[in-house]
């Protein structure tokens, strides 16, 4: 089965991310987005932070959420590396 949005194919098919990304007051959350991009380049976006996450795309997001990646050993990514 082909992922959605065919122009960016299934080049993240192994990803499984959890996304947290805000602006840097803190006021607007832009996960949406991201994670949009994701699925559409065939990524799997978990809603919660599970042992199943390989990749966090993180910025201004909660310390605690930085900590357990690096606990976990998840990959910390920008969001420039979902950039299309």
């Amino acid at each position: 089965m082909a992922a959605p949005g065919a122009a960016g194919g299934a080049i993240l098919k192994d990803v499984v991310a959890y996304v947290e990304v805000w602006s840097s007051t803190g006021t607007e959350n832009y996960s949406k987005t991201f994670t949009n991009q994701l699925v559409d380049m065939g990524a799997k976006v978990s809603k919660t932070f599970n042992k199943q996450v390989t990749h966090v795309v993180f910025k201004d997001g909660y310390q605690s959420t930085w900590d357990k990646a690096q606990k976990t050993g998840a990959k910390l990514v920008s969001v420039l590396w979902v950039e299309k």
